[in-house]
């Protein structure tokens, strides 16, 4: 089954998403016996104004200062939730690119799991917690205010996303929640691979011999993990994920992620990520193994 061996690494903003990540962080490092590093990042000065050297000695001094108040206000954040010092728990501030700064420390520390907050920013290449989920080497956790229901699991089938499966019954057990796995298929995609003249024109009984191999894979992967329910739902995967997850008000989403990056991954875009801008709950991102 899943587990974190490796550190938490919670990365955090000084706004209203810290307390949920900081929450869910030191939740999940006491399970597992592990540490906890909480990051903060900040701009790097020198690479805002690099053609005013003259004027890059008085921003250090600045900066200097201000670390020193950012640290005091995340010492004060995470001191409600955990003792900031000691081999529980580590401070770190960090400069540079959100996503990257995010991900270089996390790597340099070993981490086993990131947590991140959802913030309201929008870029047109996703938002700082979607840009983590594809960079990230370690399963990521996208926190956000606990809901009532369970765990809600999605997979294909495939092998490589096993673990994420596996990870959403380890959540399940841990949270104390009823675990549900949801497979969404798309029936057009048949029809398409079938005959490609007459997309999406099937006959009923070939729809329904497909339905019914992917409810037996369904059934076996449920038996497997010893899920309450497996749902079996139409429609595109990443809108069919965050449409069921909304009806049974899922407090967790844990799906896999192979990580495309570059012209594949803006031509086929990528359900993990779309389920993490999409889902009102947490979501938990874990890597395929390939």
């Amino acid at each position: 089954m899943f587990r974190t061996t490796g550190p938490v690494f919670a990365a955090v903003r000084l706004d209203e998403s810290a307390d949920e990540v900081l929450r869910q962080a030191v939740e999940i490092a006491r399970h597992y016996g592990v540490k906890l590093y909480v990051c903060h990042v900040l701009p790097d000065v020198g690479a805002v104004r690099p053609l005013f050297p003259q004027l890059q000695m008085e921003d250090a001094l600045r900066t200097t200062d201000f670390e020193a108040g950012v640290y005091r206000a995340l010492s004060e954040r995470v001191a409600a939730f955990t003792p900031p010092r000691g081999k529980e728990c580590e401070l770190k501030i960090e400069y540079g690119t959100e996503h990257a700064a995010i991900i270089d420390a996390a790597e340099q520390v070993g981490a086993g799991m990131i947590v991140v907050g959802h913030g309201s920013e929008k870029h047109r290449l996703g938002g700082i917690s979607e840009r983590v989920v594809r960079h990230a080497h370690c399963p990521v956790l996208v926190a956000r205010p606990p809901e009532k229901g369970g765990v809600l699991a999605a997979t294909d089938f495939s092998d490589p996303s096993t673990p994420a499966v596996d990870a959403a019954a380890s959540e399940a057990g841990r949270r104390g929640r009823e675990l549900r796995v949801v497979h969404a298929f798309d029936i057009l995609r048949y029809g398409m691979v079938t005959d490609p003249t007459m997309p999406g024109l099937l006959p009923l009984d070939f729809s329904a011999e497909i339905e019914e191999a992917l409810r037996g894979h369904l059934d076996e992967c449920v038996r497997r993990v010893g899920a309450a329910e497996g749902l079996l739902v139409r429609g595109a995967a990443d809108r069919a994920v965050v449409e069921t997850a909304e009806k049974l008000e899922a407090d967790l989403v844990v799906v896999a992620t192979r990580g495309r990056t570059g012209l594949a991954h803006l031509a086929l875009g990528s359900v993990a990520e779309a389920v993490v801008r999409g889902a009102a709950c947490s979501v938990l991102v874990v890597r395929m193994k390939a």
